[in-house]
């Protein structure tokens, strides 16, 4: 389970002036994410923990949906038919086995960041006030991120960013879209078992702390 991202470079022209960089940004959390607007891209901070307007329960509420039922679960239906964003990071983090515990790991790009596929809502609580959140989608894993855990976070290519984000592709579309998305993921390596922390912040948090595996 992707439990931590790091979000450390502006991802858009219109990113807001008041936004601040985390290298190890927790589930309920603040985070950025682009989604289309009026036909216009527009990137925005939200709520990492998807909370739908009908929510009664806020303790209920998801930071990650998986895709294999984001068309049946109501937490997750509506928004992935009508409400979809990405999620623009440098990288994310999963957690190995290591006998009786489990260590922190980072995984990113040679260059350039990742664009997880994710779901937002909109909290109304009266006519002037709201606030919005977002869910991140996870798969099964594959390539470097499956030596690590069971499940990784959809990072989509620009084509397929495209295709998630337009109003016109039919839901139908969609699940095949994210399960059959490649993991992008060039370089993992472990990081500092304080990362395990939300508390822990700063540009050292995705500093190796030992050797770095790459994509053949």
């Amino acid at each position: 389970m992707t439990g931590r991202l790091a979000q450390f470079t502006p991802p858009h022209a219109s990113t807001p002036t008041d936004w601040k960089p985390d290298w190890n940004l927790p589930p309920g959390g603040r985070v950025l994410i682009l989604r289309k607007q009026q036909g216009r891209l527009e990137c925005v901070p939200v709520l990492w923990n998807l909370t739908p307007g009908w929510l009664k329960d806020l303790s209920r509420a998801s930071f990650n949906a998986r895709a294999e039922f984001l068309h049946e679960k109501p937490m997750f239906k509506q928004a992935f038919a009508k409400r979809r964003c990405l999620i623009p990071i440098n990288g994310y983090y999963l957690w190995k086995n290591n006998g009786s515990r489990k260590h922190p790991w980072y995984l990113r790009r040679r260059e350039g960041g990742l664009a997880l596929a994710g779901i937002w809502e909109r909290y109304q609580l009266d006519k002037e006030h709201y606030w919005d959140s977002c869910a991140l989608i996870t798969v099964p894993s594959k390539g470097l991120p499956a030596t690590l855990a069971e499940r990784m976070p959809v990072a989509l290519n620009s084509g397929e960013q495209s295709i998630w984000l337009a109003e016109a592709t039919p839901v139908s579309a969609l699940q095949p879209l994210l399960l059959n998305a490649d993991a992008q993921v060039e370089m993992i390596h472990p990081v500092a078992s304080a990362v395990s922390s939300p508390e822990t912040k700063g540009p050292h948090c995705c500093n190796p702390s030992g050797p770095i595996q790459t994509l053949n």
